[in-house]
């Protein structure tokens, strides 16, 4: 794949070879650590909240019966 100013690979072992290279030579600012640590914590919150949700919604609440439907 082009971009502006380089090439990026498609094969997977070429891309992550690529990738290694660039951590060696890209200065990563402190800032950007820390909000991309800030949105993965977020992400991470947020699907443990619709699993707890999915849970409940699967599980029938304790003393509640449910309606039997008849087959004719």
């Amino acid at each position: 794949m082009k971009t502006k100013d380089c090439i990026i690979p498609n094969s997977k072992v070429a891309l992550e070879r690529w990738l290694a290279e660039l951590r060696h030579t890209t200065p990563i600012s402190g800032m950007g650590v820390a909000l991309l640590a800030f949105q993965i914590a977020e992400l991470e919150n947020r699907c443990a909240e619709m699993r707890r949700r999915m849970e409940q919604k699967a599980s029938p609440e304790p003393g509640k019966k449910r309606a039997l439907r008849s087959a004719a």
